[in-house]
């Protein structure tokens, strides 16, 4: 497998939502954020975890993926799988809560709908869905001008909370078989339930 590389610019801007939801997983491992990563955080990312989040903000990806890594440090485990975990509760608490309407019993209608919404969530990038049998999709991210293995991770977990959330059959599976992150054209996510 290549290597696989970040570029992080400052530029991409992500929902609110995405940090807060990192944020309360964190807090459900018994760890008060602002006292475990606000010392390890540059003091710029660390006023956004201190202060008060709109699900509605605009927060830069980069600062997203220095509280993440952050997160991952401190709770001592496998980063990736922290990465995947942050994912995965993010799809599960927003779409149980803030964005329960996005939310649908049927797959390829909520991720037909997830990549028509792309901008609403994050200002970089265009997404597209595409079925590919009664069980089975793949979601193609292109034009990222910012982008980051640990993003990638993270959307590995949020498509398969989302199915969770949706009760999908199962088995569910999720991979990426492309990626932004080790010079392909586009991330691309094999989703099957």
């Amino acid at each position: 497998m290549p290597t696989k590389s970040e570029h992080l610019t400052g530029q991409a801007q992500i929902k609110g939502t995405m940090l807060l939801a990192h944020l309360a997983w964190l807090k459900n491992q018994g760890v008060d954020p602002g006292t475990a990563l606000v010392p390890l955080l540059a003091p710029e990312v660390a006023q956004i975890v201190t202060r008060s989040i709109l699900a509605t903000a605009w927060i830069s990806l980069r600062s997203l993926i220095a509280v993440d890594r952050t997160i991952a440090a401190v709770v001592k485990t496998p980063s990736d799988d922290v990465f995947r975990e942050l994912g995965r509760f993010s799809a599960n608490s927003n779409l149980a809560g803030v964005y329960a309407a996005f939310a649908t019993a049927e797959p390829h209608r909520f991720f037909t709908r997830q990549a028509m919404l792309h901008d609403r969530f994050q200002n970089f990038g265009a997404s597209e869905y595409q079925e590919m049998g009664p069980r089975a999709g793949v979601m193609r991210l292109t034009k990222y001008t910012e982008y980051s293995p640990v993003f990638c991770l993270s959307a590995v977990g949020y498509y398969q909370g989302a199915l969770e959330t949706m009760k999908a059959p199962g088995p569910l599976r999720i991979r990426e078989s492309e990626c932004t992150c080790a010079g392909d054209e586009a991330c691309t996510f094999e989703i099957n339930w």
